[in-house]
């Protein structure tokens, strides 16, 4: 840039003033390349964002967000890290460990015994005396040739000798009108909630297993059955969750073949009793159906379909918002800090509510920790939402909704019956996403019925120790006599 020279005589007017302009000029200019430098500034922060952003999506995976274990790549699970360290030990028993061996099967149930004696007459010539007990036991357990069970109800008619009416045998009220029979509705309904396989997997294991078929029309149809069966055990698994005092809920997304939206799967856990409903909607009306009357804790993660529900009755899980502040460690700068603070603080929460637990009789030890472990926590948050926001916009944002939400990660504080997770709900929606995996979406509205009513009958089953089929089989039995459902679990079961 040229600046004029100094004139060596004193400037006219004129020439004074064309320096004046110039000068001018030059300003005007310098406060250009300010403007240009500042914006050029901004462009440069916003662009080292949207890297960051973009760095930080492709580095997802289900350990830093919501993302489930099945979408990792394999990179991703290579580096998970290992639950336990290896053992140096071979792999099976260990030399003088207990022997653990199947009992033995009294004689009296045993179905086939073969006996086996030795020769009647030994080599010398002399005759051999029997023992009157087997030396040896060994049983074999196998699997017989299985077969389809066909029953065939034969109706006969009669006429009058002597007036010629003709007479008709009568229908009993306890027989089906359908050629299924209350144990293979059973298996049906068994082999879909309990071992998740899709229609036609079950037709497919009929015919290998019984050498029998039946159209998909007909399992579908007997599902059906079922679904009308089962609603009074279900409403009563949901209304004996809704009256206890601490509850898991979690939902997903259910795929309707029919539908151009996806409807979701909620359920509702505690203790052993679960509960499943599937709703079109992911939004507050759909968790406000499914909690019903419901006014004890709540945990659930950090989603805003749960917000009606009062604050200071809901639990946030620890280990959705571990997941976020790994994702906030890996960020650049002051915002890892932040992020590598948080995940600190919460692992040493972790510690310490388990040596409570293993320790019950030191409360006053824990809840001192756990108030100074609050206090820095929050600091720590604080502290994120005074970061730059051209820097750190993101994790400052993070920051400023946690600490809108600071009070509901402490209700555990209140209880020691609430925990520190959701896992309870996760583990009970597992299955499910395995059954959506590998069946795909439901054809019907039929669909929509069955599925979470036998997702809440078989997992509660489960849970409690109860045979799925001995369950099914019996509310079918009830069911195909065209008589009131009666069966129900076992509400007097204590929960922890």
């Amino acid at each position: 840039m040229h600046f004029p020279e100094r004139p060596a005589q004193p400037l006219t007017l004129k020439a004074a003033q064309q320096q004046l302009d110039e000068c001018w000029a030059i300003i005007e200019s310098f406060k250009t390349l300010h403007q240009e430098h500042e914006q050029l500034k901004r462009d440069f922060a916003d662009l080292a964002q949207r890297l960051d952003d973009v760095v930080e999506q492709m580095g997802h995976s289900s350990r830093n967000s919501s993302k489930p274990p099945s979408s990792d790549s394999p990179e991703q699970k290579a580096k998970r890290p290992r639950q336990r360290k290896a053992s140096p030990r071979n792999k099976g028993g260990q030399p003088g460990h207990t022997k653990h061996e199947r009992a033995l099967v009294p004689e009296d149930e045993v179905d086939v015994i073969e006996q086996y004696f030795p020769h009647e007459r030994c080599g010398c010539g002399g005759s051999v005396e029997m023992a009157e007990q087997p030396r040896c036991r060994h049983q074999i357990f196998d699997i017989p040739p299985t077969k389809m069970r066909v029953t065939e109800h034969q109706f006969y008619q009669g006429t009058c000798t002597g007036c010629g009416q003709l007479h008709n045998s009568h229908w009993p009220d306890w027989l089906p009108s359908g050629q299924m029979g209350p144990g293979l509705i059973g298996w049906i309904g068994t082999l879909s909630g309990q071992y998740r396989l899709s229609i036609r997997q079950i037709n497919s294991l009929l015919l290998e297993m019984c050498q029998t078929t039946f159209s998909i029309g007909a399992i579908s149809k007997a599902q059906g059955y079922l679904a009308d069966w089962m609603e009074k055990p279900h409403q009563q698994v949901g209304e004996y969750i809704r009256q206890q005092d601490v509850t898991h809920a979690d939902e997903t997304r259910h795929v309707h073949k029919h539908s151009r939206h996806a409807y979701w799967m909620w359920t509702l856990v505690s203790g052993p009793f679960c509960f499943f409903m599937t709703h079109f909607s992911r939004g507050k009306q759909a968790a406000n159906e499914m909690l019903g009357e419901f006014s004890g804790y709540l945990i659930t993660d950090h989603y805003v379909g749960y917000n009606d529900y009062p604050r200071e009755k809901r639990q946030l899980c620890w280990a959705h918002l571990i997941r976020h502040f790994i994702d906030i460690s890996g960020r650049r700068g002051q915002a890892g800090a932040i992020g590598k603070r948080l995940l600190l603080l919460s692992w040493v929460i972790f510690r310490t509510r388990h040596r409570f637990d293993k320790n019950p009789d030191q409360e006053v030890i824990y809840r001192r920790r756990m108030q100074r472990l609050r206090r820095s926590f929050r600091a720590t948050l604080e502290k994120g939402e005074q970061l730059n926001p051209l820097m750190a916009k993101r994790t400052r944002n993070q920051c400023i909704h946690l600490l809108k939400d600071e009070d509901m990660a402490w209700t555990f504080l209140k209880d020691i019956r609430i925990p520190l997770t959701n896992n309870l709900a996760e583990s009970a929606l597992r299955p499910y996403v395995i059954w959506r995996k590998i069946s795909f979406s439901s054809q019907s509205l039929q669909g929509l019925r069955f599925r979470p009513m036998v997702l809440t009958l078989t997992g509660t089953a489960r849970q409690l120790g109860i045979s799925s089929l001995a369950m099914m089989r019996a509310i079918s039995e009830q069911g195909l006599a065209g008589k009131p459902i009666t069966f129900q679990f076992p509400f007097d079961h204590r929960l922890p």
